[in-house]
């Protein structure tokens, strides 16, 4: 039996961060929209019992049920075994929660939310993307990518050259950013942030968590 039930679709940037800590400590798991057996509609009355927003992901761990992601990750480094994603240093460990904050309400939203929503899920006319949206949102990506690749300077990771919770929270949507069509690319080929991108997929936990299956 696994130990912890993700509720969600492994697809959502959310879901992944909570899959690589998973994966990072050795927890196991299952992603799904089941339940104790049932499964639960997304957006339904049901899921407004375990978020009361209908979002994804949510934790189950036994009789307990935790939604938002940062929570869900920070219990799961607490809670288990397995290598400590947080670090002992009180300063450290509060720009690992800084930049688990500034990620998920800042930097994802202006190039996931914002860019490349617009191409995955296209809202044109007969389903095409908006072209003029793409390009209006452009500068803001390039801006919340230009503030990540900052924070890593020559460091290996976001914090220190050590994984941690927030380089969970930055690895999924960085993927996406990284294999984005060459007319809408937003990472340089050559950049810091493409050789940290490609530390994060060649990680045990990112060759199960980013790449998709074959």
């Amino acid at each position: 039996m696994n130990q912890v039930q993700i509720f969600g679709v492994q697809f959502s940037t959310y879901v992944r961060s909570t899959q690589l800590v998973c994966e990072e400590k050795g927890i196991t798991y299952d992603i799904s929209f089941d339940v104790k057996g049932k499964n639960i509609e997304f957006k339904s009355a049901e899921h407004e019992q375990l978020h009361p927003f209908r979002r994804i992901p949510v934790l189950l761990h036994g009789d307990k049920v935790l939604c938002e992601s940062i929570a869900i990750i920070r219990y799961l480094d607490a809670n288990f075994d397995g290598p400590k994603l947080t670090p002992e240093d009180p300063w450290l460990a509060a720009q690992v929660d800084e930049w688990c904050q500034l990620i998920a309400m800042y930097i994802n939203n202006a190039y996931v939310r914002d860019y490349i929503l617009e191409l995955v899920f296209p809202k044109g006319e007969g389903g095409k993307p908006r072209l003029d949206v793409i390009q209006q949102n452009k500068p803001a990506a390039l801006a919340a990518l230009a503030i990540l690749q900052q924070q890593l300077g020559d460091k290996d990771y976001l914090i220190s050259n050590d994984f941690t919770l927030a380089d969970a929270m930055a690895a999924p949507s960085l993927y996406y950013a990284c294999h984005l069509p060459e007319a809408f690319a937003l990472v340089e080929e050559h950049s810091p942030l493409m050789a940290y991108a490609q530390r994060l997929q060649n990680r045990a936990s990112g060759k199960v968590a980013l790449i998709p299956k074959a």
